[in-house]
């Protein structure tokens, strides 16, 4: 040690790795050891050689020469420890504390029956930062003001309960078991006794966890779990009863998947708020189990596999420790700045240290000694494909071109697009009915005038649509965005047509929902087995799943009967439907009654129809609310194949004008209403066509008898202006019989009935008919017969044809009206797709990926395919890539001592993403992975054949409703991104 204090601090470093102990330092003898050396990686080389021996015994010359206590007095110290434990553990604080633990270990290396646990030196590879909150007994780690950035699980051995749970444990263990006087030693407080334990597996209560192992031939990777026996000494103040430090040592078996799981943890007093507790000041974790590397199996592919064992050591230290208290006080503009608390130029800079890093990478160990995670293969050979966690793409491709000298013109420019436009097109003959059987060269499509060619075509049709629906989510199926199966059935129509039922409670009154939901009962009975049905409700700001779409008529059934609406969305539909039909006794302003009554004013100032509350919409405005639902049905619904025909069964409180406010259904490029355009545009995109049904019944124009005034009166209550009042006052010759017009309530007029009479009278909303024929679908007013209005849904389901084109212009951000005529039908009527948006393509790779993330259809510049599977750990997608659609550079390595031929790889760079969406499509959870290959000749030519294959682990996130999975792949050479969305039904998860 006195040679390394005037070395290097590298070299320091490299001589205190080769010190081997014989017997464990004590925390005083390390203290003053680690304060004569001046580099970081020389203390924490120190540091490591000291936990690698930390379960050895004192020097004899350290232990007092004290004899033991008799059997009296050990009892009297350990039961102040039982009722320093039982007392002081279960009333510590609501308190956090900072972790910082550096973790070490050693290379792999095979373990001899001559020497089973010589695995060399320790070397420190890696910082983490994290805090901890402890509060009522559970330890919460938070990533706090470190900012610790999300990674994979850690290797080694896992610890918690070291603020108090842990000691309650061993304690209850040991005291059932062997529990027996050790030794003493010098504590820094004065003399401490030691207590020696064992505890047989059969009354354990300690668990290992440890990550991870693999099995099933390498498709998967788990924790190893294990109750297991151990022993170890506890120390403890003979005074007080505290504890000061604690060993455990597991007894487990040598053909478990870890060896070793030891753990020290030595304890301090620590003040919080005015009080002393006895808290963890560090903690050591020792661990010995094989490594998990990639190898490659016989068909070239790459999967996990164990390799030899390597220890593993956690050095973890607690330091900062916080009490929280709900104490509140309001500080001046004095105080705010002294503390710092608010942003002054006068205050000086934060230290870039007050923000370190949730991890941090060292670089310890030296060049052979060096692990990558557990990646690194065999024998110190590099791994050809390696992973590690991906932080952010890159804005430009690797090998993007680069800028050349420009030419002078030839005459001659190529413009190439890759954007297609898919139009839904509903064919009807004169008398209604739909035309079928109709081919490619029937259809012509006009771009804003000028004709496209045609170049896909498909018809729903109701054959194959039971097999289509069994494709939607069936367990262990392979999805793909270059499936060619799945081309050759949408050419011929294959995928069929799905009817999506979306109620809208919010807006149906209860005796209206009723008659709606009998008839689609009825008309669920006689519905062929071969459609495909779903069932969504929706809801004030969003949409539940009921039930998914599926052939199985009688689960939709019985979903349907036992679903019942939120009394939050019944009491909305009863006030809307009070407002609109006016059955409300009274309003509270004489100026409401010029619009109650079948009258109707307008005030030039607010534009507004009514001040009263009771006529307030109270910021309700169902219109508007419904399409931007619509728009997150359309998201959910577009990876579903096939056609979809969205019924909306809604009522007019929705669907009408009440406020001569109607949605407006401008297409001009710079004044287009966002609300129609998006959900049209959404729908579109999604091959879905609309049907707002209005399944509000008509009713007879009588008097509620529920209500006792004829007309709607002001209310009795009414409080006249001071100023009004004033100059109403006076003799009844001065101010007149008929002079108080705020008493006269009465009126002769039809009023209430014919309020009535107008809301049976309006009509559905311009706007909503729109987005219908906009979509290929159409409209239904006050539909007393909805089983026949769904039935001719299905009919023209089965008439419905999706063309594709590519346009033949350049992108200009201008929405772009479209005709489709069919050629040799004059009498026919066409409803179809009117327009759509051409905004530019993005041309920054962030900006394409972002793209990638949210369109309803997967990116195909590269082949992907993703299959799910389920195991004991959880869920995960096993990822085919096509190599022939990556970017790999040819490189040639210098040969091998001994050989003359030089090695060859191909080399690349992929960033795998795996976004989880939510079922409205608005939000998503995005995790990323960088892959490096470094591919030789044999496993190259797998990849050119079969592709490269990787298993994806997918963390559902909590109190989130995954909607569907997306898989991204970007070639960082290239920048080629390709895509494959999952459902979430196809891993089992339930979507409701």
């Amino acid at each position: 040690m006195s040679q390394a204090q005037s070395l290097p601090d590298a070299d320091a470093a490299a001589k205190i790795t080769e010190l081997d102990l014989t017997e464990r330092l004590s925390p005083a003898r390390l203290t003053k050891a680690l304060a004569g050396l001046q580099g970081p990686k020389a203390q924490r080389a120190l540091i490591g050689v000291a936990d690698h021996g930390a379960f050895l015994a004192l020097p004899a010359g350290e232990i007092p020469a004290k004899g033991a206590p008799d059997m009296a007095e050990q009892r009297r110290i350990m039961g102040l420890t039982a009722s320093y434990v039982a007392q002081s553990v279960g009333q510590l604080p609501h308190f956090s504390a900072t972790r910082t633990v550096t973790h070490f270990q050693t290379a792999p290396a095979p373990v001899t029956e001559q020497n089973p646990m010589d695995f060399g030196a320790v070397h420190a590879v890696k910082l983490s930062r994290a805090v901890v909150e402890y509060r009522d007994g559970e330890e919460k780690v938070d990533a706090g003001p470190v900012k610790a950035k999300a990674t994979g699980p850690d290797q080694g051995l896992r610890t918690w309960g070291v603020f108090g749970p842990i000691q309650t444990q061993v304690l209850l263990d040991a005291a059932q078991n062997e529990l027996g006087w050790s030794h003493w030693e010098t504590g820094a407080a004065g003399p401490v006794a030691v207590f020696r334990y064992r505890v047989t597996p059969e009354k354990s209560h300690y668990q290992i966890r440890y990550c991870c192992t693999i099995s099933k031939f390498g498709y998967e990777t788990k924790e190893f779990q294990v109750m297991t026996g151990y022993h170890g000494e506890i120390a403890v103040d003979p005074q007080t009863g505290a504890i000061v430090r604690l060993q455990l040592q597991a007894d487990l078996k040598p053909g478990d998947a870890t060896t070793r799981a030891d753990l020290a943890v030595e304890y301090a007093p620590v003040e919080l708020g005015g009080k002393t507790y006895v808290c963890p000041m560090r903690s050591v974790s020792i661990s010995v189990a094989p490594t998990v590397h990639l190898a490659q199996d016989w068909s070239g592919r790459m999967m996990p596999a164990m390799g030899p064992p390597h220890l593993l050591l956690n050095h973890a230290e607690f330091g900062d420790y916080h009490l929280f208290r709900g104490e509140t006080r309001v500080l001046s503009e004095a105080e705010e700045k002294a503390s710092g608390m608010a942003p002054d130029a006068t205050l000086p800079a934060a230290k870039a240290a007050d923000a370190q890093p949730g991890e941090e990478m060292l670089a310890d160990a030296p060049a052979a000694a060096a692990d990558d995670s557990g990646v690194a293969g065999v024998g110190g050979e590099a791994s050809e494909i390696s992973a590690s966690t991906g932080a952010a793409l890159p804005d430009n491709a690797a090998h993007a071109a680069e800028p050349q000298t420009p030419e002078e013109p030839s005459g001659f420019v190529l413009h190439m697009n890759a954007r297609l436009v898919d139009v839904n097109v509903v064919a009807l003959d004169k008398k209604g009915h739909p035309i079928t059987g109709l081919k490619r060269e029937d259809f012509e499509i006009y771009d804003d005038g000028v004709k496209q060619e045609v170049h896909t075509f498909s018809q729903s049709d109701s054959e194959s649509a039971a097999e289509a629906a069994s494709a939607l989510a069936t367990p262990d199926q392979k999805f793909s965005n270059h499936d060619d199966k799945k081309a050759a059935a949408t050419a011929s129509g294959g995928e069929g047509n799905t009817l999506v039922f979306v109620v809208d409670p919010s807006n149906l009154i209860w005796n209206d929902l009723v008659d709606a939901r009998h008839q689609m009962l009825e008309f669920l009975k006689k519905l062929s087995p071969n459609e495909r049905v779903a069932l969504y409700a929706m809801r004030y700001h969003g949409f539940q799943v009921l039930e998914e779409a599926t052939t199985d008529h009688a689960r939709v059934t019985a979903r349907l009967m036992k679903w019942m609406p939120s009394a939050q969305d019944l009491l909305n539909a009863r006030d809307q439907e009070d407002r609109n039909r006016q059955t409300m006794e009274y309003v509270h302003s004489p100026e409401d009654l010029l619009n109650v009554n079948g009258n109707f004013t307008l005030d030039p100032q607010s534009n507004q129809v009514a001040l009263d509350p009771k006529l307030r919409t109270m910021g309700s405005n169902p219109g508007p609310n419904g399409l931007d639902v619509l728009v997150e049905v359309a998201r959910h619904l577009a990876p579903m194949p096939g056609h979809k025909s969205v019924v909306w069964v809604t009522s007019d409180n929705a669907l009408a004008d009440w406020d001569r406010m109607s949605v407006s259904v401008d297409k001009h490029s710079r004044h287009i209403e966002p609300i129609a355009l998006r959900t049209q545009e959404a729908m579109n995109d999604a091959h879905a066509s609309v049907y707002p049904l209005d399944a509000s019944r008509l009713e007879a124009s009588v008097a509620d008898p529920g209500i006792g005034n004829r007309n709607v009166e002001l209310t009795p209550t009414y409080q006249m202006p001071p100023a009004i009042q004033k100059a109403m006052q006076g003799t009844e010759m001065q101010a007149g019989g008929d002079t108080n017009e705020f008493g006269q309530n009465r009126d002769l007029r039809a009023g209430r009935l014919s309020a009535q009479m107008q809301q049976d009278l309006k009509p559905i909303q311009g706007v909503f008919r729109e987005v219908a024929e906009a979509t290929g679908g159409k409209t239904f007013r006050r539909s007393n017969n909805i089983i026949g209005e769904l039935d001719g849904v299905v009919a023209e389901s089965h008439a419905t044809y999706l063309l594709g084109f590519t346009p033949s212009q350049q992108a200009d951000g201008q929405y772009h009206r479209l005709m489709v005529k069919l050629v040799g039908h004059h009498d026919a009527t066409l409803r179809f797709r009117t327009g759509y948006q051409y905004d530019k393509e993005p041309t920054s790779l962030k900006d394409r990926f972002t793209q990638a993330v949210w369109e309803p259809t997967d990116a195909k510049e590269i082949a992907i395919s993703a299959q799910p599977v389920t195991d004991a750990v959880g869920h995960a997608l096993r990822v085919t890539v096509a190599g022939t659609d990556l970017d790999l550079t040819q490189q040639s390595l210098a040969a091998a001592s001994g050989s003359a031929t030089k090695q060859e790889l191909w080399s690349g760079k992929l960033d795998i993403f795996l976004v989880q969406r939510d079922e409205t499509g608005r939000r998503a959870h995005v995790t990323g992975q960088t892959v490096g290959l470094h591919l030789k000749p044999a496993t190259y030519q797998h990849a050119v054949s079969e592709g490269l294959t990787f298993d994806q682990r997918i963390a559902l996130q909590p109190k989130t409703t995954v909607g569907s999975l997306r898989v991204v792949v970007v070639d960082v050479n290239s920048g080629r991104i390709g895509s494959v969305t999952v459902p979430a039904a196809a891993l089992g998860v339930k979507t409701d």
